[in-house]
């Protein structure tokens, strides 16, 4: 050992070993959130919601049917409400034909409208143009258009709208020939006449009357050709011819039970039947 080395005994001392305590590190006071900044922290959440929640109502549409009135609406820019909505003409208020009807009414987003607009439209349209005796060819036309302006629709669509448009052109061909029949007859009656006494002015009655009879049948095989039914195309009531001199002279007097004779009763004086 070095003599500059403490013996061993003087390494331990009369007293007991001495412990000395860690030191606890004095923890720091917690920092308390500020106020206004958790009020703007609410604050922000509860304009992002109804932010949300306006833009989901803002992209709903409804479909309200009042019994045969249809009008479209749309969604607030707010989290409820609604008001009337048309942006072109396929949204704006129309009336329903009779038998159509609408399947999906209520909220409903933008594509499932315009689905359910054209299904509406495209039903009018058929149904007026195959009624041949009361169809409307000039709404079929309308609800056509308005279909075409909807904003989703499709070239397929489009397509179909087209051809539907052509029914239209011919719905309304055959309403122009309505009742042609009829003039036939009557122009056919005079022709005839004519052929029979001959003609000192005009010539060639007889050709009339075959071209006319051919024409009746031309248009009759056409209807026929196009599934149509002749007398409901072409055919309408005749009107009444009108009376020439000599048969207004002929005609018998009404006689006094007839409902169209009218007898004139003159009021008779009080001395009338008195003897004198």
């Amino acid at each position: 050992m070095s003599e500059t080395s403490p013996p061993v005994d003087d390494l331990f001392g009369d007293d007991g070993p001495h412990l000395v305590e860690p030191e606890i590190p004095i923890a720091e006071p917690k920092r308390q959130f500020p106020l206004v900044v958790g009020v703007s922290l609410g604050a922000l959440i509860a304009f992002a919601l109804l932010w949300y929640a306006s833009s989901v109502q803002n992209e709903r549409y409804f479909l309200i049917v009042e019994g045969k009135s249809v009008h479209v609406e749309r969604g607030y820019f707010f989290p409820f409400g609604s008001g009337s909505f048309a942006e072109s003409r396929a949204y704006e208020p129309f009336r329903l034909s009779a038998g159509v009807k609408a399947e999906k009414t209520g909220a409903m987003s933008g594509r499932d409208l315009d689905t359910e607009l054209l299904r509406i439209y495209v039903s009018i349209a058929k149904k007026e143009i195959t009624d041949l005796k009361n169809g409307r060819p000039d709404v079929a036309e309308d609800m056509l258009w308005r279909g075409q302006k909807l904003r989703s629709t499709s070239v397929t669509d489009d397509r179909r709208l087209l051809k539907m448009l052509g029914d239209v052109a011919f719905r309304r061909g055959l309403r122009q020939v309505k009742g042609i029949q009829s003039r036939f007859e009557q122009a056919l009656e005079q022709f005839t006449l004519a052929a029979m006494r001959g003609g000192d002015a005009y010539k060639g009655a007889s050709k009339w009357v075959s071209s006319i009879t051919r024409l009746r049948s031309e248009f009759r095989r056409l209807a026929v050709e196009s599934g149509l039914d002749p007398d409901l195309i072409l055919q309408e009531k005749l009107l009444p011819k009108p009376k020439t001199v000599p048969e207004a002279e002929t005609e018998a007097p009404a006689t006094p039970n007839s409902p169209d004779s009218v007898q004139v009763i003159t009021p008779k004086s009080p001395d009338a039947g008195a003897p004198r």
